[in-house]
């Protein structure tokens, strides 16, 4: 008889003693970081039972099955309560996939590589930013590794949301009703540019002016067609304590606008439920939250690599639950062997609608997958999820001529949903949207094309 040394007992009491002790160490048979920097998996770094649903249920569910509301109840403690609700009550279904262990294919490799070569060169300062030990600005990659608090896990969130210094995207989204009928249908051209942090194009790791910031985040609407041209632009400051600049430009009124800092809680378009603040889960500048804290530690259900699996030739997705069957994204969802659950408070909002949200990070690479908010009185209000995947060419699926062949690490879709009103918000990346627009990453020209207002404003009628 084999006899299992790590039994599910035995890692639930491991992870809920370190939570209680505040210890944030990754990995229980190994240290994480280590294995994964001397061989490229974290497989020495757990046993059987966390890198396989079958072996961690007993065999109850295995990769290739059908995650439903009969069988959930047995990894509800593995689910975001906001996904187990999905699941539960309505009538969603997700499908079970192995777990992923090679950290190329759970975050961008040039992203991880920087890790490596700079583990130890980062402080927060006396101003609570992050500085290199000879005070200057973030190099690239994951400036705390090894995190010693929750600080430093969301603060590699707020650097760096795409892990990459650049690229354009297109995206589909479907805002719902509770029962899954679409109200409302967007197409949307997004550009991530990091002007620190760089990893991968020249000049790197700076872009030189912009030194103060770290990144521009454009947004133009293109379909439908009374909206096309509307566009916004944030502007973040490399100091963590300001405020991004925040401008939207209406066509029609050939009118640019400023969004004071309440509006970080407002949908920008009709009948979106998500706020600029979750982007990414963590849409703010972290020192404009407080309060930050570990709750939790340990396994999780969720999509850091598996994004891509079941998709349909033009990359959308099928559709399942709700009243419709057709509310939510039919995704793929894998054991992670670790993951931390960090809590923050937007202490610096007194009009806020939120009193905390609660984000879980694979702890492989602190990437974000899951998310629960809280509204005044406490109780649970927006759930939403990044499910992310492998992209390469497959036979019978699109492939855009302006990506390039060889794979490479990308989000896939991002689900939000109202959990008191069930109303939804969904989106996911196509290879190509209204206005002809195509995803490009580490493209130079997107600076010049689509970083300003006046740039934007040219795209608009």
């Amino acid at each position: 008889m084999h006899l299992l040394k790590y039994t599910r007992g035995w890692t639930r009491r491991h992870f809920l003693e370190q939570t209680a002790k505040g210890i944030m160490a990754a990995g229980v048979i190994a240290p994480l970081l280590e294995v994964l920097g001397n061989t490229g998996s974290c497989e020495a770094a757990y046993p059987p039972e966390l890198l396989s649903i079958e072996a961690y249920t007993k065999g109850k569910l295995k990769a290739g099955q059908e995650l439903n509301a009969g069988n959930v109840d047995v990894v509800k403690d593995l689910l975001n309560p906001g996904l187990y609700h999905q699941i539960k009550n309505e009538k969603r279904a997700c499908d079970l996939a192995p777990t992923e262990t090679r950290i190329n294919r759970l975050v961008d490799s040039a992203f991880f590589e920087a890790t490596l070569h700079n583990k130890g060169k980062y402080k927060f300062g006396s101003d609570g930013n992050v500085w290199t030990n000879d005070g200057q600005p973030w190099q690239g990659g994951n400036p705390f590794p090894e995190p010693e608090h929750a600080e430093q896990v969301l603060v590699s969130n707020t650097l760096s949301w795409g892990k990459r210094d650049a690229g354009g995207y297109g995206v589909k989204v479907w805002d719902t009703d509770a029962a899954g009928n679409v109200e409302y249908h967007y197409q949307e051209w997004y550009v991530e540019w990091q002007t620190v942090g760089r990893t991968q194009m020249d000049p790197h790791p700076y872009q030189p002016g912009h030194t103060n910031q770290i990144r521009y985040f454009p947004a133009l609407v293109t379909y439908p067609e009374d909206l096309v041209g509307t566009s916004f632009l944030q502007i973040w400051y490399y100091d963590q304590r300001r405020f991004p600049l925040f401008y939207g430009y209406v066509p029609d009124l050939k009118r640019t606008r400023s969004f004071p800092t309440d509006q970080r809680f407002e949908p920008s378009l009709p009948g979106d439920i998500t706020f600029a603040s979750d982007l990414w889960m963590v849409g703010d500048p972290l020192l404009t939250w407080g309060d930050f804290k570990l709750v939790g530690k340990g396994p999780l259900l969720a999509t850091p690599a598996s994004g891509r699996e079941g998709l349909n030739k033009d990359w959308s997705f099928p559709l399942v639950g709700g009243a419709t069957g057709k509310k939510y994204f039919r995704t793929h969802l894998e054991l992670i062997p670790e993951t931390y659950c960090c809590e923050l408070r937007p202490v610096n909002f007194p009009r806020a609608p939120y009193s905390k949200k609660r984000v879980w990070y694979d702890a492989r690479t602190q990437v974000p997958v899951s998310m629960l908010t809280f509204d005044l009185a406490g109780k649970p209000w927006h759930y939403k999820e990044l499910c992310l995947g492998w992209w390469e060419p497959k036979p019978g699926m699109d492939w855009p001529d302006t990506l390039p062949n060889k794979g490479f690490w990308n989000l896939a879709c991002d689900q939000n949903e109202d959990l008191q009103s069930g109303r939804q918000s969904h989106f996911s990346w196509f290879p190509v949207i209204a206005g002809g627009y195509k995803p490009r990453i580490l493209d130079p020209s997107l600076f010049e094309e689509y970083c300003s207002m006046d740039a934007l404003r040219r795209l608009g009628r």
